[in-house]
């Protein structure tokens, strides 16, 4: 569990820089509107990350909070399914890929899994007598 949030705070702060590495120098025109979006994404991408890997242990206990950050990490996963359905050069192509696994992993361990269930022991039993 604590390796799959380490795994997850590192992957954030690839999300962040590993762009900026593969975009050669000139390589997107200059639009303001597609930059914005890319930098949204980018950013969404990377919040996401870093729920998971910050609030790893109360995503067990709030509905709430798991539903935000099945959200989040659905970001990455569908700009990486888009990356690879583009297609493009390799490396793109490989990070792309293990962002999808990495999504898929943190979404299965962490976010889907299910609360356990309360066993008898962990219970208050109640008194039969009204007045106890």
């Amino acid at each position: 569990m604590m390796f799959l949030r380490l795994t997850s705070l590192v992957a954030g702060v690839l999300v962040l820089i590993a762009p900026a590495l593969l975009i050669r120098v000139g390589g997107m025109p200059p639009d303001a509107g597609r930059a914005g979006a890319t930098l949204a994404c980018v950013v969404l991408a990377a919040g996401g990350f870093f729920l998971v890997g910050m609030a790893g242990q109360r995503l067990r206990r709030s509905t709430s909070l798991r539903a935000l950050a099945a959200v989040l990490l659905g970001v990455p996963t569908l700009a990486s399914a888009a990356l690879l359905w583009r297609g493009g050069s390799p490396s793109v192509l490989w990070l792309a890929g293990a962002v999808i696994g990495l999504s898929a992993l943190l979404y299965l361990t962490l976010v889907y899994r299910t609360v356990p269930a309360r066993t008898v022991s962990n219970l208050r039993r109640r008194s039969s007598t009204p007045g106890s």
